[in-house]
């Protein structure tokens, strides 16, 4: 029997494109054909695909072009995107890849925008009356001034990924140094209240299907503190308490959660979710503090798989042949560590010109 052809877009990095390749290749007695593409051959997600192709960055013109061909070359089926941007091109440009026999887990394009800009998103929870942090939009000098809770985390409001420019003001004389610096490097700002501990930090997973039913979620309880799962270590001013901004590594203990979970299904029914949903928040006085919220398959896709809730693969096998989504998975300890990885067919540079990505 042929196998199924199935492309996963951005497999580098150790992002979102590499988690979902390790989920996938956790399918016993697969009959997947994985074809991987990144923008640089220096990828060590290439150990884990069957075909590799390098491709344009999603801005690139030619990216949807050279997308396409090996779509069709392959007779791909299934498509999942690894990166940022091309989830965003991808949405974008939906019917237009569907017309060519191929299906993705994607959410609808209002909630990817919508969750696109953190501002706007926390604009539209408040109006359906989700109880969130403080924040406020910094758009200049004058908007860090008028900070009035601290500890505040300063943050992109758009165009984030793996916690980069992101920082924590425990005054307002802070809160104007690091403004000033980030608005200098033109990133579109907001500031966000720093709420709950490093311990009570979690991400959660919901699926929903195109009717908006929720078809299942998963916990994690994030442990943070070594250098691969933090992004930042403050002391606060008194010295008594330690702020902690965690990295994109996310890595803990899954486990089921029933309070915490309906809480965040809700969440993902009022924003009328289509599809893969993730929530990292903070668990305080018995409430879901939503720190971010992604329209997408998350980093910790693996650490589900790995739990017994393979998100890709379900998405496969109910497109196939109806098999429903399991709700089921086991609680798990699941850490992450660095790993060495040989990359064999790339090309060799002996000089000392940069490598060319």
């Amino acid at each position: 029997m042929k196998k199924i052809p199935v492309l996963v877009t951005g497999i580098g990095g150790g992002g979102n494109g590499e988690q979902i390749l390790k989920a996938l290749r956790m399918a016993q007695g697969s009959d997947l054909h994985v074809i991987g593409t990144d923008m640089t051959e220096y990828t060590a997600g290439k150990r884990l695909v069957d075909a590799f192709f390098r491709i344009p960055p999603a801005n690139d013109p030619s990216y949807g072009e050279e997308l396409a061909k090996i779509i069709v070359k392959n007779d791909v089926r299934f498509l999942f995107y690894g990166s940022e941007p091309e989830l965003k091109y991808i949405s974008e440009n939906r019917e237009k890849i569907a017309d060519l026999g191929v299906r993705m887990y994607l959410n609808s394009k209002y909630l990817i925008e919508l969750c696109m800009n953190k501002h706007q998103t926390y604009k539209r929870l408040t109006e359906l009356g989700i109880t969130l942090p403080n924040y406020l939009k910094i758009n200049s000098v004058e908007d860090l001034r008028a900070i009035d809770f601290f500890p505040a985390v300063l943050k992109p409001n758009t165009s984030s990924g793996g916690s980069s420019h992101v920082y924590i003001a425990r005054d307002a004389e802070e809160a104007l140094l690091l403004g000033q610096y980030l608005l200098k490097l033109n990133i579109d700002l907001i500031a966000q209240e720093y709420v709950g501990t490093l311990d009570d930090e979690f991400t959660i997973g919901i699926n929903s299907d195109s009717h908006e039913n929720v078809l299942g979620s998963i916990v994690i309880k994030r442990l943070i503190g070594n250098a691969v799962s933090t992004r930042l270590r403050v002391r606060s001013l008194d010295r008594q308490e330690m702020y902690v901004i965690s990295s994109g590594f996310s890595q803990g203990i899954v486990c089921h959660t029933p309070i915490l979970q309906s809480q965040a299904e809700e969440l993902a029914r009022l924003l009328h979710s289509q599809g893969p949903l993730n929530i990292q928040c903070r668990w305080v006085k018995e409430k879901l503090l939503l720190m971010e919220i992604n329209p997408r398959l998350s980093g910790t896709t693996s650490l589900r798989a790995l739990a017994g809730y393979n998100e890709p693969l379900m998405f496969i096998q109910n497109s196939i042949d109806g098999t429903p989504w399991s709700q089921d998975y086991e609680e798990k300890v699941i850490l992450r560590a660095l790993e060495e990885v040989e990359i064999v067919d790339a090309p060799l540079v002996k000089s000392t010109q940069p490598i060319r990505q």
